[in-house]
């Protein structure tokens, strides 16, 4: 009597990502959404340094005289001084330096969002009359009160993206089409915009509806609001080989299993590069 055995499924690392025909390391996953925003601005302010000093560094290579050179070394000396020290302060807070990921390709891609809209008083006491009235859904944002209207995660946050694209670009289209009726002088012209104008608001109000139903979405003054994100930076390909290595065992098992790892739709990522 012979057994059958099964090939056993490639395992999936979560913490690799293929995309744009690279191989990406999730580096650091933030969960609250202050954090995220500084950690943007601070990513954003820092590479954007890196680039002035690879400028720097450019042009101190094609300086036509010492005293040009001179004085453009001293600028970039300043600015990677200054780099440094910002570094430093980088590391300690988030767990990594941008001095490694800066001129890498490197992506932040929203895993978790809440949608919200501003209310008055007056709603919100309205809304306390609902008896599946939650006070957590009620947030302060500054002056301003928000509702909570849905939390979306994962594969449906690029879904969601697509749909209100969508919705924006038909209430445009209806916007453009109540303009032609008004300057239309001819009324057969009239007839056949006012036919697409309706069919235009049948499918507008048919995505607003599914929108309604799916996220808890009935208005255009949204608010996004992050509650988790993933940085993920670009491996080189020897950086590949050495962590597939150490965490999944010989090298040609490693790169068989590199290879399958979760593919990133384009729609998926917001690009901070």
């Amino acid at each position: 009597m012979t057994t059958a055995t099964e090939t056993p499924a490639p395992r999936v690392d979560n913490n690799l990502l293929q995309h744009d025909n690279k191989v990406f390391l999730k580096f650091v996953t933030i969960s609250s959404p202050d954090t995220l925003a500084r950690f943007n601005n601070d990513l954003n302010v820092m590479t954007g340094q890196a680039r002035r000093i690879l400028e720097l560094n450019q042009r101190i290579q094609t300086s036509l005289t010492t005293g040009e050179k001179d004085a453009i070394t001293k600028l970039r000396d300043g600015e990677l001084a200054d780099f440094n020290q910002k570094d430093d302060i980088f590391a300690k807070v988030y767990g990594f330096k941008v001095d490694s990921v800066a001129i890498r390709p490197h992506f932040i891609q929203n895993t978790a969002i809440q949608l919200m809209t501003p209310v008055t008083d007056e709603q919100v006491a309205e809304l306390r009359k609902n008896p599946e009235f939650k006070e957590a859904d009620i947030q302060a944002r500054g002056n301003a009160k928000m509702v909570v209207l849905s939390k979306v995660t994962g594969d449906h946050i690029p879904v969601l993206n697509n749909s209100i694209e969508v919705i924006q670009v038909q209430q445009n289209t209806i916007l453009q089409l109540r303009a032609a009726e008004q300057a239309a002088t001819d009324e057969a012209a009239k007839a056949r915009i006012k036919e697409e104008l309706a069919k235009a608001t049948d499918v507008l109000t048919k995505n607003a509806e599914f929108m309604g139903k799916t996220y808890g979405v009935v208005t255009n003054n949204l608010v996004f609001d992050v509650l988790e994100a993933h940085f993920w930076v670009a491996l080189t390909p020897d950086e590949l080989k050495a962590y597939v290595a150490a965490n999944h065992g010989t090298a040609a098992q490693a790169l068989a299993e590199a290879t399958d790892a979760p593919k990133l739709d384009n729609k998926k990522d917001k690009k901070s590069s």
